[in-house]
Order: structure tokens, then sequence, then C-alpha cells
């Protein structure tokens, strides 16, 4: 078994109440297009990308589990980044998750614009919480595009053909 696939086992042995608890609220087919298949599949493809950009691996699983949590709808729904971000600020203020102010800060941020495509940051797990996020594209027949990436390894054809 590989490391990246001990990573997303491990996660979710890890911290079994909060995979729970984001589980319990989600409004959608938790076996749907944006449930835990997508959640598990941004775990291990922020994991892979990790390993290249150096990102807070903290953050890059947090964000896997958390990015869509707060999605009302499978079709649009412009604010469900926004509102993971304040899922996440709960969660943080009620002591379910143990980070940093720093690391707080990062995945609030890349909850909240995780879809919005014109959205930029500079920092390298911000930008890789998105890449993975964007690379499991592939799920709903839709191939990455480079423009939408943010490292120089995710925009690599041998990255993003990997995760078809």
């Amino acid at each position: 078994m590989n490391d990246i696939l001990l990573g997303k086992i491990d996660f979710e042995k890890d911290n079994a109440e909060l995979v729970n608890l984001i589980s319990g609220q989600f409004k959608l087919d938790i076996d749907g297009d944006l449930g835990i298949s997508h959640w598990r599949k941004v775990l291990e493809i922020g994991n892979y990308l990790a390993e290249e950009t150096k990102a807070d691996i903290k953050v890059v699983n947090l964000f896997a589990y958390l990015h869509d949590a707060k999605k009302e709808n499978d079709a649009y729904d412009p604010e469900h980044g926004r509102n993971a971000g304040v899922f996440v600020k709960e969660l943080f203020a009620k002591n379910i998750l143990s980070l940093s102010t720093e690391q707080l800060d990062k995945l609030v941020f890349a909850c909240q614009y995780h879809a919005d495509g014109i959205v930029e940051s500079n920092d390298i797990t911000i930008q890789t919480c998105w890449d993975a996020d964007r690379l499991d594209l592939w799920r709903v027949g839709v191939m990455p595009d480079k423009k939408f990436l943010n490292t120089d390894f995710a925009k690599q054809d041998g990255v993003i053909a990997r995760w078809k």
C-alpha cells in the first residue's frame, strides 16, 4: 500500500469524529460527485502535490474534507466556499480543529475562495489546496485547465493526466 493511500486511511481514522461531524451535516448525497469520494481524492492529490510543494499538510488535509462541506446543491452554489470558511471558524472556536492562527487563516481563505477562479494567492499551501481540488475535475468529465492551476508542479501535463 502506498504512502498516499495510507495517509488517506490514517486521516479518516485519526479524525473520525471530525469526518463524522462533516458528513453528518452535509446536505448532498455523501456518495455523490461532491461527497466523500471527492474529499478523499482531494486529500490524495493534495498529499501528492505537497510532497513537491512542501505545503502545510495539515491545512491541505483539512481543506480536502471541509472545502465543499457546505455545498447546498449539485448545481451552481456561489456561497458554498464562504460558508465553508465560516464552518471552519466555528469548528475552531469549539476546539474541534487544533490549528495555529496562521494555519486557521490559510484554511479559511482556501475554503472561502476555492471556487472563485479569479482569486489568487502567493501562499504555497493555499495554492496546493486549490490545485488538489481542481485536479479532481476529471470526476465530472472536465480536464483541468492549466490557467486555473497555481503551482508549477500541478501545471505539468503528467501531473494533470495522472488524476484522470
